[in-house]
């Protein structure tokens, strides 16, 4: 389970060290991709990938929309496995993307992750602050 938000610092080359929390469930390896919904980083622990990539690929061929939405996820995936520090490279494509230089909010989506530039991501998240009818509306259709 991945909870919580981290802001880390990419080293020269570009690597990120995954939070120490977070390190045990991506040890047997990890995939990251565009987020096809926002400019961010989706980071998946590779059993997880496994799961939603059967359910991507099982999507008609002959939609145009599934092909567009198949060809955003997995062409930019990246299959990556943490080095003895927790680090993983990220890509200066999937970098680019995500507009991240430096810094980078390492954030927990229960079973995945999101990879944000800090000020994208402080953006998202006062939006959807400053927007209390959307988070109230939402969270009673959980029935808790």
């Amino acid at each position: 389970m991945f909870l919580g938000e981290y802001t880390h610092t990419l080293d020269a080359k570009g690597r990120l060290t995954i939070p120490a929390k977070y390190r045990n469930e991506l040890a047997a390896g990890l995939v990251v991709t565009r987020n096809p919904v926002d400019n961010c980083l989706l980071l998946f622990p590779q059993g997880e990938w496994e799961r939603l990539a059967e359910k991507v690929s099982a999507l008609p061929l002959t939609d145009p929309r599934s092909a567009a939405f198949r060809r955003a996820f997995f062409s930019a995936a990246e299959d990556l496995q943490p080095d003895g520090q927790g680090r993983i490279l990220l890509s200066q494509r999937l970098r680019d993307y995500a507009n991240i230089a430096t810094d980078v909010v390492v954030a927990g989506m229960n079973k995945f992750v999101e990879l944000w530039n800090p000020a994208a991501w402080e953006e998202k998240v006062g939006a959807q602050q400053s927007n209390a009818d959307f988070s109230s509306d939402f969270f009673s259709t959980l029935s808790l």
